[in-house]
């Protein structure tokens, strides 16, 4: 009986040992695949790691990319749009680089194909750990902003775009607002400094940081780049005259926010800035918008005559001219329209009616997919006629391309005016304001614009 039970006992300790056994070999297999895993893990696509993690949460809110074709300027239209997941803030932005837009929302970079800009096409996501505003292209990179530091993304494949590297400013300020130009950025921190890095492959090297003058208002790049001149504000001058001297040399200005916080579009010839005090009155104009001809004494004739028509003073004479003029964008696009209703039939018992605008053609995008929904029908807007001006909110964005300003407004409109048009101002036309174009209701927050195309950031959140 013993010898039977001595038996059974070596028996069963024997299956444990051996169970043991396997499971000891599973566990260490487990572990070094784990391992494997871990350092394999840098070397996937970063982009494919980012799109699975965006397609598995849960995103709250939603943001709207509108794709306008601008083949009539004076009769735009609504393309395409793209409604994606996820929420959007005032400081994110949309850009263009070669063939695809990219756009940022709350916690990613999008890249959207639009090599047939009537069908875009969304591609991926990249999720950042924190929130992220402002990108910017910089060759075959891009910089993306957050609150106290910035990110270099590699897009050479933008189907699969990678995160390179990341930098904080020095004791990790703040971030107010950036700039690229050429290899250089420009980085305006919190602390009131100016910081350029040279980046030339995907790597920030700090370059040198400047104390910004108490009374700094532009930046201008001067001949020695990377260096820049501050250009100083000044409470007595309608033109500061230091900005006279980068208009004529066509050197330009970078487009860093202001000190009065106002946001900077520019092009060799024009500076355009937003929500400036008119000098000649109490009302707050749209913009401001200074141009400079340097095109002989006919163009310079033409531009004092010009300046003397809008402000009732004379310019004085010599040298390039810089023009200052005000844009007010409610009270414009209202007289546009107005004078638009001997040929449309805008016009019923009850006052002027307007039809937002619908896409051609609509896609959502879930999981990562796109996909073409179902429009609701455009919404009428029916405005008074002792309405003073359309009801278009304050400008949120705007872009200067070849002598025209873009500009989108809280309300969900879309104008074009020319900057340059001497003569047609001059005789009374309203030549200069091309349209003014409903978009859907929602609230643009950043605009692109291309050649024939206008790309548009918006918000559903009026």
């Amino acid at each position: 009986m013993l010898k039977v039970f001595a038996k059974l006992i070596f028996s069963f300790m024997a299956v444990m040992l051996l169970l043991s056994v396997v499971n000891i070999g599973c566990s260490s297999r487990h572990f070094e695949q784990n391992q494997k895993d871990i350092l394999e893990q840098p070397e996937k696509n970063g982009s494919e790691q980012h799109q699975k993690m965006g397609a598995s949460a849960k995103p709250e809110g939603t943001s709207i990319f509108t794709v306008i074709e601008l083949e009539d300027l004076e009769h735009p239209t609504l393309a395409a749009s793209i409604q994606l997941p996820y929420r959007v803030g005032t400081n994110n932005t949309v850009i263009l680089s070669g063939e695809h837009a990219y756009l940022t929302t709350e916690k990613h970079l999008h890249v959207i194909d639009v090599s047939l800009p009537q069908r875009p096409a969304y591609l991926t996501a990249l999720e950042f750990p924190d929130k992220i505003g402002k990108v910017l292209a910089s060759g075959e990179h891009l910089v993306v902003a957050g609150e106290k530091k910035f990110h270099l993304v590699d897009i050479s494949q933008p189907l699969r775009p990678v995160l390179e590297s990341t930098m904080h400013l020095p004791q990790q300020h703040g971030i107010k607002d950036l700039d690229v130009l050429e290899d250089h950025l420009y980085v305006i921190g919190v602390n009131d400094y100016l910081y350029t890095f040279y980046v030339p492959r995907g790597y920030a090297q700090l370059v040198r940081a400047v104390e910004l003058s108490p009374r700094w208002w532009l930046f201008s790049p001067k001949a020695d780049r990377p260096n820049v001149q501050q250009i100083e504000a000044s409470k007595l001058e309608r033109s500061p005259s230091g900005i006279s001297e980068p208009l004529r040399s066509q050197s330009g200005f970078l487009q860093l926010r202001s000190s009065k916080n106002q946001k900077v579009r520019a092009s060799p010839h024009c500076l355009v800035m937003e929500q400036i005090q008119n000098p000649m009155r109490s009302a707050q104009c749209d913009l401001l918008i200074y141009s400079a001809y340097t095109k002989g004494y006919d163009e310079q004739e033409k531009n004092e005559a010009r300046f003397k028509y809008i402000f009732g003073k004379d310019f004085p004479a010599g040298g390039g001219i810089v023009a200052t003029e005000l844009y007010y964008v409610g009270a414009e696009g209202l007289h546009h329209l107005k004078a638009k209703e001997g040929n449309d039939p805008l016009k019923t018992k009850a006052g002027m009616t307007l039809t937002r605008g619908k896409p051609k053609i609509a896609y959502a995008v879930s999981a990562g997919e796109m996909q073409q929904i179902t429009q609701y029908p455009p919404e009428t807007i029916i405005l008074n006629d002792k309405q003073l001006e359309l009801p278009v909110g304050p400008v949120t964005d705007f872009q200067i391309l070849d002598g025209l300003l873009y500009v989108v407004s809280a309300n969900g409109f879309f104008s074009i005016r020319s900057l340059i048009a001497v003569e047609n101002f001059l005789e009374g036309d309203d030549a200069q304001f091309l349209s003014v174009t409903p978009l859907q209701a929602n609230r643009p927050i950043s605009l692109a614009v291309a050649e024939r195309f206008a790309y548009v950031l918006a918000t559903p959140e009026n």
